[in-house]
């Protein structure tokens, strides 16, 4: 996606609610008119002056943006830190201290803040943008993807020249992927397996977000007997994709023969939870889980898996992470608070979709009955974007701004 640039100068003001700080929210209303007139150090002062609008997420946001507009970055970002501090959903703040980060070339620390800001507005084109264009910078292309495919998603501007060749860049190798998805099908019907993996791997280093492809290479590399590339493609699938139960059992099988005993215990491990008792498959990872139980009391081996994930932590690699924390509390047979609350974080920021919609899903009836309507819609709103098709959460949020909207126009027209 060459030529596609952050603007790490829009700062941005997330749409927290204040209407329980009536008093706070018109002072934090008119520091903000101020700001956006270009009266800047005016906003600073009359938001200073008063400790109880400041002392606001929202407010604090503004401070930052006020003082980075100063030229002040240090200030600015103490501010965003701060307004995180005391609002852990302040997406903005978070979207600001990414920014400045990329601008000073920490990409890394620029992607976390970015996931933190995605964890609380999944839904936020900008992060989106922001999460593909540095994924694709450091040549993560199936990280990459998913973000452009959610920037295409959820950006609503669809006429802007930003959006439209990020569209038209898809959809070009979207039409080569089908080019070589009928040279693979040639290739099938010739039986010429080393032409298949060939066109295979043209699709993927097309458009890297084809799970199918990864999965299609791998049986090829089995067939071949090289399980090294068969284990790096069921890996991918794997951490990237959802998976079923036979793949997990394949890349534990793969792991085997490869002689990797710690990896393969985890991956038989994982795999012994989803297989019917007493059956073939269940009694022959049993007996691997027997064979390979010596890797639960070398100390050694262990400490690697807890090193690599740390490693995959610093490099922006979640899912890695995951597996590999996943992994050492597999090996070590125990349970650590800690490590479960970064697996549960790296989740959401993987997938923070789910996480949202259930908190937002939580809130709709609260604000109902606090006749907070407008509120109320926008939450449902919120849902009906994310949430899947015919889940309860999105029949759940249709139905009650159907509601809400009626109530509403009720009072516009009757005062009721």
């Amino acid at each position: 996606m060459d030529g596609i640039n952050l603007n790490n100068n829009n700062t941005g003001l997330s749409d927290i609610d204040l209407s329980g700080e009536k008093a706070a929210a018109a002072k934090i209303t008119k520091a903000y008119e101020l700001y956006a007139s270009g009266q800047i150090q005016e906003a600073v002062n009359y938001l200073e002056a008063d400790s109880q609008a400041s002392n606001t997420a929202y407010a604090q946001v503004l401070l930052g943006n006020c003082y980075k507009k100063l030229g002040q970055k240090e200030k600015a970002i103490s501010f965003w830190q701060r307004a995180t501090d005391l609002s852990p959903l302040e997406y903005a703040a978070y979207l600001n201290i990414g920014n400045e980060h990329y601008s000073d070339g920490q990409i890394y620390q620029a992607i976390f803040n970015w996931h933190c800001a995605g964890s609380a507005c999944p839904e936020n084109p900008v992060i989106n943008l922001n999460l593909a264009v540095a994924y694709d910078k450091l040549g993560y292309r199936i990280k990459a993807t998913r973000y452009f495919e959610k920037y295409l998603k959820y950006n609503t501007n669809k006429n802007s020249p930003e959006y439209q060749k990020i569209k038209h860049a898809i959809a070009n190798l979207t039409a080569k992927t089908d080019f070589y998805l009928k040279k693979s099908e040639e290739y099938k019907a010739q039986k010429d397996l080393k032409k298949v993996a060939a066109a295979y791997l043209m699709l993927i280093s097309t458009y890297a977000n084809q799970p199918n492809i990864y999965t299609n290479l791998a049986s090829i590399f089995v067939f071949d007997k090289n399980y090294e590339k068969a284990r790096e493609f069921y890996s991918i699938v794997y951490l990237n994709f959802p998976y079923s139960p036979s793949l997990l059992l394949n890349l534990a099988n793969m792991e085997y023969l490869l002689g990797n005993k710690s990896y393969a215990y985890c991956y038989y491990k994982r795999s012994f939870e989803y297989l019917t008792e007493s059956t073939s498959h269940w009694l022959q990872v049993k007996m691997k889980l027997a064979e390979l139980s010596s890797v639960t009391r070398d100390s050694e081996i262990i400490e690697t898996h807890l090193q690599k994930a740390k490693e995959a932590e610093d490099k922006c690699l979640y899912e890695v992470a995951i597996d590999e924390y996943e992994n050492y509390l597999i090996l070590t047979e125990s349970h650590s608070d800690e490590i479960q609350q970064l697996i549960d974080k790296y989740k959401i920021f993987l997938n923070p979709e789910p996480f949202v919609v259930k908190m937002l899903y939580n809130q709709i009836s609260d604000l109902m009955q606090a006749k907070k309507l407008h509120a109320a819609v926008e939450v449902c709103d919120r849902i009906m974007t994310m949430a899947e098709p015919h889940t309860k959460e999105m029949v759940y949020a249709m139905k009650c701004k159907v509601e809400c909207k009626k109530v509403i126009i009720a009072r516009e027209q009757f005062g009721a």
